[in-house]
């Protein structure tokens, strides 16, 4: 990641979780996406919104600040 985009994500990381909401569109299309697939990589996994629960995720989320978020 550049580090204007580090520094992007570093910014809006503490309010992050406050003002970013599921939208349960996306949440369906993704989980249609992933069909019947047991595992799932979440590439700038964010905080973690859209990952499903009922299978095995790996989140990778290269800012420090959204890490935790994300659970991680």
């Amino acid at each position: 990641m550049d580090s204007a985009t580090q520094s992007r994500y570093d910014e809006i990381g503490p309010g992050y979780t406050r003002t970013r909401r599921e939208d349960p569109r996306f949440r369906e299309q993704i989980h249609a996406a992933l069909g019947d697939a047991p595992t799932v990589v979440n590439i700038g996994a964010g905080a973690g919104s859209y990952e499903p629960r009922d299978r095995h995720v790996i989140a990778i989320e290269p800012s420090d600040v959204m890490a935790p978020r994300a659970g991680l």
